[in-house]
């Protein structure tokens, strides 16, 4: 790790998630109006260049994003309502101490509609941004709900230098605007920054 910028600590509201759509960019208000067209440019090329991609180049089903995500949590949990698409999955994980919704979310040729977006400009109740040696920038946060209710999410955002983009986040409740299922999310930061920078994501 070569820069970071230091912890925020202040309450406040991330973007939604919402469960079947590709996860939120996790922009402040800000930096949402600024990248506002170059966002809806990417979202039209979505279908094509901007979701996980095997090596044939076909995107990754949204089974096979279930299926690298279960890989790659920790073993002997319950996984219930699992739900994907291209390039987007998420499920329900139980490990006996309260339910908790992770999704992720890998797209492609995200450099550009990122640039200057990937610190801690918004609001969040935690958040540290930093660049690991290779490069690759990396956003770790924890935000209240912007769905309503008292639950946190908490989310590793990752954009390599050839514009892959990575975000793992996960819930303390079986949804965002759910009702809390336990104190707090069950994966450390740490879990999920390794989870999000797998290089099964890419294909």
């Amino acid at each position: 790790m070569n820069s970071s910028t230091p912890a925020r600590r202040r309450p406040g509201r991330g973007v939604a998630v919402a469960a079947g759509l590709v996860l939120a960019l996790g922009l402040g208000t800000a930096a949402q109006a600024s990248a506002a067209p170059r966002i809806a440019d990417a979202e039209v090329r979505a279908s094509s260049s901007s979701l996980a991609r095997s090596d044939s180049g076909t995107p990754l089903s949204g089974r096979q994003m279930i299926r690298v995500l279960k890989s790659l949590l920790p073993k002997g949990a319950k996984v219930s309502d699992q739900q994907g698409q291209e390039g987007y999955g998420a499920l329900v994980w139980d490990d006996g101490h309260g339910k908790s919704m992770i999704g992720v979310n890998s797209q492609h040729d995200m450099g550009d509609v990122l640039e200057g977006h990937m610190g801690c400009e918004g609001t969040y109740i935690e958040c540290r941004a930093l660049t690991l040696a290779d490069g690759t920038q990396v956003k770790r946060a924890k935000r209240a709900s912007e769905k309503g209710g008292s639950a946190v999410v908490w989310l590793v955002d990752t954009l390599h230098r050839d514009g892959r983009r990575v975000i793992v986040q996960e819930v303390n409740s079986y949804a965002e605007g759910g009702e809390v299922t336990r104190p707090q999310p069950p994966l450390t930061l740490d879990r999920l920054q390794a989870i999000a920078l797998d290089s099964r994501w890419a294909g």
